[in-house]
């Protein structure tokens, strides 16, 4: 392939990466005020982590992908960001692999575009130096692979990407080590029936009235007798109020959920009172 091929086949690769806001020549000034000792990485935000390397990975040549695939962090690692942990050892690997799996025109480009994209998953939360400094790296880093030829070889090419790749790798780090670890996963909450009274009103008919607290969508409260179900609507505030035909009910049971068509999907488990 010709040199003027080669520099076009780069800028379409490297295209994407690296235009559209991704580097830009003047740094973001804003920088992020980074958090004192004993505050912890929330949960979200380490998971996001996680998804957000896997996907720049997935830009690099297969060759760079297989080599360090094994490394990526531990969603249950609690210290990954901090020294030695998980993030610290994978950016580390990432770093060797780039420059190992670096033969090509192409590989370059892809390998670059992964450091990039792996790098705008923390850039907001680097300081501006430290964003200056990694931009300016890519940029250098791509200019080179546009203006490469076989004949010079892709050592010095290979060579910077891995430095990118340290230099991430240390920013990463500096930002890890001002918090205290990740925090833990959020407790799952369940919705529930707060309040349930049962009255009789009459010899034939019961009330029954009561609220809901809930953490999914629901609708509807089921009233359940020996006659049968029947359903009445919460209002915006999550109440319900129900008069049923039930003479001889000695227990009524209430579910809330939601109910279409026929079909009742509960959202809270059930509730029993005993009629008096």
């Amino acid at each position: 392939m010709t040199k003027s091929v080669w520099k076009k086949a780069a800028t379409v690769v490297l295209g994407a990466s690296l235009v559209g806001g991704v580097f830009v020549e003047v740094p973001n000034a804003l920088t992020t005020t980074q958090a004192q000792a004993s505050v912890k990485i929330s949960y979200s935000q380490y998971q996001s982590d996680i998804s957000g390397i896997k996907g720049a990975l997935g830009k690099a040549p297969t060759g760079t992908q297989s080599s360090v695939a094994g490394a990526l962090p531990n969603p249950s690692d609690k210290e990954a960001y901090q020294q030695y942990g998980s993030f610290d050892s994978y950016l580390g690997s990432l770093g060797s692999a780039v420059q190992n799996n670096t033969d090509t025109k192409e590989q370059a480009a892809e390998n670059l575009s992964a450091l990039v994209a792996t790098y705008n998953v923390f850039k907001n939360r680097l300081t501006s130096g430290e964003q200056s400094q990694l931009e300016s790296m890519a940029n250098k880093i791509n200019g080179e692979i546009a203006t490469s030829n076989v004949a010079t070889g892709y050592w010095d090419i290979g060579n910077d990407l891995s430095g990118f790749g340290t230099t991430l790798q240390s920013a990463v780090l500096n930002y890890g080590n001002n918090y205290d670890g990740v925090g833990s996963k959020p407790t799952k909450k369940t919705s529930y029936i707060s309040k349930l009274s049962v009255k009789k009103t009459s010899k034939k008919y019961v009330k029954v009235t009561g609220s809901a607290k809930l953490y999914k969508s629901a609708k509807y409260a089921r009233v359940h007798t020996y006659k049968g179900n029947k359903y009445t609507k919460l209002s915006s505030k999550h109440t319900f109020s129900k008069s049923v035909y039930a003479p001889k009910a000695k227990t009524v049971k209430v579910t809330v959920g939601n109910y279409s068509h026929g079909h009742f999907s509960s959202v809270t488990s059930t509730k029993t009172v005993h009629v008096k």
